[in-house]
């Protein structure tokens, strides 16, 4: 095994038709997939996550760039002589062939001996939770009972690298659970590198041991689930990962001046003067009307209560405080006592915020 090394690749497309829309442009990109690592590509759709999956599958030919795994260039490799598995949003199981006969499919292209691939398929099918369903066709499966089938398949062929391209994007909720809860245990297992792409930011989080947030185009930041969550390094980052509490102003000798008034930055980092967008997460922005007290720097808003939300278990409020909405995480008990139109101070610590420039 080894790692998966993307330098500098690049892909342009044409608009298909003159005057329509101008041509999509992908990269340039470098980044590099750990051996055994889960990584996730997390982005709206169109923004070239599926792009770059096929660069690396061999699919679609690089207009720049190479593609490396471990010391070999695989850039001008056929996608067969690559051993990497691939599984899409549909399974793509051939209907005419038992569950049995699709998983071994690949190994029977490997001229593996009929015996030996059959008692892999069954291995496989029983770790994907289908033992007794081996001589059953696709049609008698459930969606997702077919997406375990083509999960099985891609296993047998003991791939250096799973890609995945919104598996578990046509199952209706519960069954996406279900199947992000066997694919994490299986990779856990195998320690297969896995290259996954997906616009869910709950599945991505879940899943991945990092994630690479793509937009129009570009890899904009890398790194883990908690990091990217705690550190966005751009408005659209934070955006994309529901960070809501977005203020725009500018920074001037250490002041952060917006249309609501101007705060002293005390948070470490070093910032020039210039435009900045302040982050910060909704868990952080405590309501000092019931009792809560800041322990260390921290700075204070005053605003009115708008709404009131409940979701799985989590209580938000949202405070406008002067022109900005605010999404604040509170207890149930401070959601109790609470009103739309009540006025309240909330504060946030400085060290839970976070500028970009913009």
């Amino acid at each position: 095994m080894a790692s998966l090394h993307i330098n500098q690749i690049e892909k342009k497309f044409a608009p298909s038709k003159t005057g329509q829309q101008a041509p999509f442009a992908l990269g340039p990109i470098d980044l590099t997939i750990r051996e055994g690592e889960f990584f996730s590509l997390l982005g709206p759709s169109g923004c070239g996550k599926t792009t770059l999956l096929k660069l690396v599958a061999g699919l679609t030919e690089a207009d720049a760039g190479n593609i490396l795994f471990g010391d070999n260039d695989l850039t001008k490799v056929a996608p067969e002589a690559r051993r990497f598995s691939m599984i899409f949003q549909q399974p793509l199981l051939f209907p005419h062939m038992t569950i049995e006969e699709n998983a071994a499919f690949g190994l029977k292209m490997q001229k593996i001996d009929k015996k030996e691939r059959l008692l892999e398929a069954r291995r496989m099918l029983a770790m994907t939770g289908l033992s007794g369903f081996e001589h059953r066709y696709p049609d008698e499966l459930s969606g997702g009972q077919q997406q375990r089938v083509a999960l099985a398949r891609a296993l047998v062929a003991k791939p250096r690298l799973l890609l995945m391209d919104e598996p578990f994007s046509a199952l209706d909720p519960g069954l996406r659970e279900e199947m992000r809860e066997l694919l994490g245990t299986i990779q856990h297992e195998l320690g297969v590198t896995v290259l996954f792409v997906t616009h869910d930011r709950q599945e991505a989080f879940e899943l991945s041991d990092r994630i690479g947030i793509m937009s129009g185009g570009q890899l904009l930041q890398v790194g883990t689930p908690v990091d990217l969550y705690k550190r966005p390094e751009s408005t659209t980052v934070a955006s994309f990962l529901g960070l809501k509490n977005i203020v725009e102003g500018t920074v001037h000798s250490r002041n952060f001046e917006s249309h609501d008034g101007h705060i002293s930055i005390n948070t470490g980092q070093e910032l020039a003067d210039g435009r900045y967008c302040l982050i910060f997460r909704p868990e952080t922005l405590m309501p000092a009307t019931f009792g809560n007290q800041a322990t260390g720097p921290s700075i204070q808003f005053t605003g009115k209560v708008s709404k009131l939300k409940f979701n799985q278990g989590t209580y938000q409020a949202l405070v406008q405080a002067g022109d900005e909405m605010l999404e604040c995480m509170v207890t149930r008990d401070q959601a109790e006592n609470m009103e739309v139109g009540q006025l309240i101070k909330i504060f946030v610590k400085q060290s839970d915020l976070q500028f970009v420039e913009y």
